[in-house]
């Protein structure tokens, strides 16, 4: 089995979080917040969990298009030249997708998660949007169709998706202007992340920068960003940032007259309005983002230590799926619905919400339980 570019590099995120994490203490920087942090963390998680779960069915495209419709099998036999094509490849097909993502509606629901941190630190690259590997694999098609190996395809991929990891700090300014010009860099993403006005739906880059000066998505940073999203999530819970946007795209729906106005609503951007609607200004409302407060909830210190203890738990759970074989058996599904929902507790124990105390209770006595089969299965 060939190894995961992006399992292999955990280890890595952790590392540099870390040494992050322990600058910012030092230097009072005010990079990191613990709640903001363990969300991201949480969403990274759910995705993971999903692609596991999920491997078989979501590879099949791929795999089926190499078998039977692929246009040459020369990539196979020259696998170094095969790699480097599928590299620069899969890059530039992130690109359209990632530009996709910002310009439909339907887009904006597989990858707004990403963007709603309002903070800018390592941590905010691993918010992942769950949903997103449903959307992202048929971008990523014509490489299939081109005769590169499954495997040679992963690997590639992986290292474009690893390789944007460092981009997301605040810490390190502009480099040297030759990489500057080609490769995407912490300054170029940085404005990515910023929902000013002038950085909106820019730098869509996962490697190369140069997808963006060619396309005419590029801008360079010039002032200090806003992070986070035009309609802030205002939420700690991992399972309700990924359904708050899908809320409003199916009420949105679900008030346009016509199948045909209810498609266009999915499909077309995420600030389109539907005839005789009330326009939405989305740079005006960008703009009011500016120096807005970020959104925070400060809860009771035996909370949050509670919190971090069950995070700590989750997270661990969704390594024991992480481990096992992948598909969706009842040891899997098991694990992965006790991360899940211990996460979004976690969420709620950020937030003081009165329904969490409760919700977690029942997490307790079911891990107990889970604890309790799984050593009888063990036994057996």
């Amino acid at each position: 089995m060939a190894v995961d570019p992006i399992v292999l590099a955990v280890p890595m995120y952790f590392v540099f979080m870390g040494a992050e994490w322990w600058w910012d203490r030092r230097r009072n920087l005010g990079l990191y917040r613990l709640n903001d942090a363990l969300t991201n963390l949480a969403c990274g998680a759910y995705q993971q969990l999903l692609v596991a779960l999920l491997t078989v069915p979501l590879e099949a495209p791929y795999h089926w298009l190499y078998d039977h419709a692929r246009a040459t099998d020369w990539f196979a036999a020259h696998p170094v030249v095969a790699w480097l094509v599928a590299f620069v490849a899969a890059d530039f097909f992130y690109y359209w997708f990632h530009r996709w993502s910002h310009e439909s509606a339907v887009g904006w629901f597989s990858h707004v998660v990403h963007h709603q941190s309002e903070d800018y630190n390592l941590s905010v690259a691993l918010r992942q949007d769950a949903w997103q590997p449903l959307f992202s694999l048929w971008f990523q098609l014509p490489l299939a169709l081109m005769g590169v190996p499954p495997s040679v395809f992963a690997s590639a991929y992986g290292v474009v998706i690893v390789y944007q990891f460092w981009i997301h700090t605040k810490l390190i300014d502009r480099l040297p202007a030759p990489l500057e010009a080609v490769f995407n860099t912490p300054s170029h993403h940085r404005v990515h992340h910023g929902v000013d006005p002038a950085y909106l739906d820019r730098n869509y880059a996962g490697v190369f920068i140069v997808w963006d000066r060619l396309f005419g998505t590029f801008t360079a940073e010039s002032q200090s960003p806003t992070y986070g999203t035009i309609e802030p999530v205002a939420s700690w819970n991992p399972v309700w940032v990924h359904l708050q946007y899908g809320a409003k795209l199916l009420a949105k729906m679900a008030r346009a007259e016509g199948l045909a106005t209810a498609a266009q609503v999915l499909v077309r951007g995420p600030g389109w309005q539907p005839p005789g609607w009330p326009a939405e200004d989305l740079n005006a409302m960008a703009d009011a983002r500016r120096g807005a407060p970020r959104y925070d909830v400060t809860a009771a210190r035996a909370t949050t230590l509670h919190a971090v203890v069950v995070f700590a738990l989750a997270m661990l759970l969704s390594v024991v799926v992480l481990q096992r074989p992948v598909g969706a058996d009842a040891v899997n599904l098991a694990a992965a619905t006790l991360s899940v929902w211990g996460l979004a507790n976690v969420g709620g124990l950020l937030e003081a919400r009165a329904w969490a105390s409760v919700s977690q209770g029942l997490w307790w006595v079911s891990f107990a339980l889970s604890i309790v089969a799984g050593a009888a299965y063990a036994a057996r």
